[in-house]
């Protein structure tokens, strides 16, 4: 009867303790995440997105395809990504640039962008 009682004490620890390795590892994936939601009225025809701390956008993540009016687009970061603050470039399908700066992307989980009557855009996150 002990060696029941111990062998599911130690299998009882050991998950334990595997689930406190692992944890960090899978809360870490994503932090920045979010989804991008457009609700403009316009297509937007690129999206930059650059740490705050950097000199320049990089690439298009949309690369050739559009995100139009009403419709929503999921950013993926890579779980290696440890940067908090983060500067967003769109480009709506007038060739007009709409930028927003230093998103804690870590408290963050959606982008509504949306068009006011003269015609600038509104961020709202949560």
């Amino acid at each position: 009867m002990k060696s029941r009682k111990a062998t599911k004490l130690i299998t009882a620890f050991s998950v334990l303790v595997l689930t406190c390795i692992f944890a960090p590892l899978v809360t870490a994936q994503g932090k920045q995440d979010f989804t991008l939601y457009n609700r403009t009225g316009l297509a937007i025809n690129e999206m930059y997105i650059s740490p705050a701390s950097a000199d320049d956008w990089g690439d298009d993540i949309l690369g050739i395809d559009t995100l139009d009016s009403g419709d929503d687009t999921m950013i993926h970061f890579s779980p290696k990504e440890r940067a908090a603050s983060w500067d967003i470039k769109l480009i709506d399908e007038n060739g007009k640039e709409h930028i927003r700066y230093k998103f804690n992307l870590l408290n963050i989980s959606e982008i509504t962008v949306t068009r006011q009557r003269d015609g600038s855009w509104y961020w709202t996150w949560k």
